[in-house]
């Protein structure tokens, strides 16, 4: 596409020199029982912002590509349409998404491959991380000073084929809640390091210091902490999504009458894929295979169902994936987690069946 084409997509045309409108920061998230299917629709993708939204004009963003490489680069978003682009299917999920919950979404997305930038770029061959940085800023944490919004990602997980710059969610140009004009993609690791409004990709050396990163107070959360009784608390960055599954109909204390019911879901997992899910309808006492309703593909989720037979009485609804390397949800929360992130653990669904 050209940049005169550019010019006549619907909606870009009437960003062009203008400013888009600041709103607040938003957490939003949608019943996952109102996904008729296996992508999420726009309007129904889940959004956490940090920060307000950023003042952008299309004909001025640029995304910058520097640190340690051979040349810089500025791209326009021409420059990135104009590029070899890849579709990829994948999940997004909130590191905080709660057991069961709604923060999490499919969606066929498409962008430039984040390392054909760092190769275009010449990408230091020492090169341990990149730095992301949004349009997005603010203060995270009390005292800390006003930064971009920003996370630190290694760069073998740059390279990785999946990585990338996207600008497009199902087919359509990103919705600016969801990043427009183009956001860090990384499939198979939680959303936050996924940065919306991109527009700085810093190559880091050994010894390099991510310096706004640090001073912001983002390296203090998105961590891992596990304490064992007795034992240090061990501290390790969150990265890949954990096997997990929810229960998307029926809601938590539905009722029903007696007779048959379709119960219906989501099952996703990090880099691998989804082997079976399992359904409980004590609590997690007993467990009976459910169907899954397509075959399963790296980094997307999958959809699955249930013929219940439902008889008069109360019951606890639970789902349990499974994915091929044999990881499977856990019944309760670690309690040596010291953290409020990875809540992979079998949610509980109260049903009263009359």
């Amino acid at each position: 596409m050209t940049r005169r084409e550019l010019l006549f997509l619907p909606g870009a045309g009437s960003l062009l020199g203008q400013v888009v409108a600041v709103s607040e920061a938003r957490n939003l998230s949608f019943p996952l029982q109102n996904v008729a299917g296996a992508i999420t629709p726009p309007d129904l993708f889940f959004v956490r912002d940090h920060f307000s939204e950023p003042e952008l004009s299309l004909s001025a963003w640029k995304l910058k590509v520097e640190g340690r490489v051979a040349r810089e680069l500025e791209l326009s978003m021409a420059d990135l349409i104009e590029s070899p682009t890849k579709k990829l299917e994948a999940v997004l999920e909130c590191a905080g998404n709660a057991a069961g919950g709604s923060a999490a979404s499919n969606a066929v997305w498409e962008g430039v491959p984040l390392p054909d930038l760092l190769r275009q770029a010449g990408a230091a061959h020492d090169a341990v991380s990149v730095v992301l940085e949004g349009a997005d800023s603010g203060r995270l944490i009390r005292d800390s000073p006003h930064l971009p919004y920003s996370q630190v990602v290694p760069m073998t997980k740059c390279m990785q084929p999946e990585s990338m710059v996207a600008f497009k969610l199902n087919d359509s140009f990103l919705p600016r809640k969801n990043g427009f004009p183009a956001r860090a993609l990384f499939p198979g690791w939680y959303a936050m390091d996924s940065v919306k409004w991109l527009r700085r990709i810093i190559v880091l050396g050994p010894g390099d210091r991510a310096a706004d990163f640090e001073a912001s107070g983002m390296s203090q959360i998105y961590n891992r902490v596990v304490k064992p009784a007795g034992s240090e608390p061990k501290i390790e960055r969150l990265t890949g999504m954990l096997v997990k599954s929810a229960i998307a109909w029926p809601a938590d204390n539905t009722k029903l009458p007696a007779g048959r019911h379709f119960i219906r879901g989501f099952a996703w997992t990090g880099a691998g894929l989804i082997r079976g899910v399992e359904f409980s309808s004590d609590g997690g006492k007993t467990w009976i295979p459910a169907k899954l309703e397509s075959r399963p593909k790296t980094f997307s989720w999958v959809q699955w169902s249930y013929a219940w037979p439902a008889a008069s009485g109360d019951y606890v609804l639970m789902s349990r994936a499974t994915d091929a390397e044999g990881r499977r949800q856990p019944l309760t929360r670690d309690p040596a987690r010291q953290d409020g992130y990875e809540l992979n653990y079998c949610a509980p669904v109260r049903c009263s069946v009359r």
